[in-house]
């Protein structure tokens, strides 16, 4: 069940950062602490997979032989976490009222 909510975290945090997105650094630096570093992976990768994030692969501004990942929610994933649309594979918290 860990990885449906880490799934729902991610994409509440892409949200959060909207218009902007994340490289994929970043996101295991926020979620690094409570969660496997392969777990963070493979969870971004399945919600750019389902196509609730886009995945974009641009070069490193400084290492030439590198490339920076960088997820930015989609409209599919705002319809996602605004309850238009369900899936059972990602888990999203309850909104404190």
């Amino acid at each position: 069940m860990k990885p449906l909510i880490l799934r729902g975290k991610i994409l509440e945090f892409l949200r959060d950062i909207y218009p902007e997105g994340a490289d994929e650094r970043t996101i295991i630096g926020v979620f690094y602490e409570y969660h496997h570093y392969d777990d963070i992976k493979e969870a971004a990768a399945y919600l750019a997979d389902k196509g609730y994030a886009k995945l974009t692969d641009v070069p490193h501004p400084y290492k030439t032989k590198e490339r920076i990942r960088i997820y930015r929610v989609t409209p599919a994933g705002i319809d996602l976490l605004d309850g238009t649309t369900s899936d059972p594979a990602v888990v999203l918290a309850p909104e404190d009222n």
